[in-house]
């Protein structure tokens, strides 16, 4: 149960921090939202199996997409609610990736999955600011 809050905990703060980060983006500048680990990363982090790198694989191909099209949807956003909106659907289909990677992996594989995310959305969070403190 406590999990659970923390879990929850998070995710509003990454919540508000993406929407603060919103709000403050000049327009047609695009947020960096989401990375991805290579499956090369996973394969030795987690040490993966060749069944499940088999299985994770087409879901990797199919995020990496999704990250695309999101991309080119928020450079072709012209107001802030628009860009909300697709920021929106890709937080949906981030946390359905993430479910459907979690599902592939054991308990143990799981918790190093979620230190790699974490690693990444720190890495990510650092470049934005920087950015954020070069364009000022």
């Amino acid at each position: 149960m406590n999990y659970a809050y923390a879990r929850l905990g998070t995710m509003a703060a990454a919540g508000l921090w993406l929407c603060t980060m919103l709000a403050s983006m000049p327009a047609g500048a695009a947020p960096f939202f989401d990375s991805l680990p290579t499956i090369d990363t996973l394969r030795n982090r987690l040490e993966l199996t060749p069944q499940q790198e088999a299985q994770l694989q087409p879901l990797f191909d199919k995020r990496t997409s999704e990250l695309r099209h999101t991309k080119e949807l928020l450079q072709q956003a012209t107001t802030r609610q628009q860009k909300r909106d697709v920021l929106r659907e890709a937080k949906h289909a981030g946390d359905a990736f993430n479910s459907q990677v979690e599902k592939v992996l054991t308990p143990t594989q799981r918790h190093e999955w979620r230190e790699i995310r974490s690693e990444l959305h720190e890495k990510a969070k650092e470049r934005a600011e920087e950015k954020s403190e070069q364009s000022s």
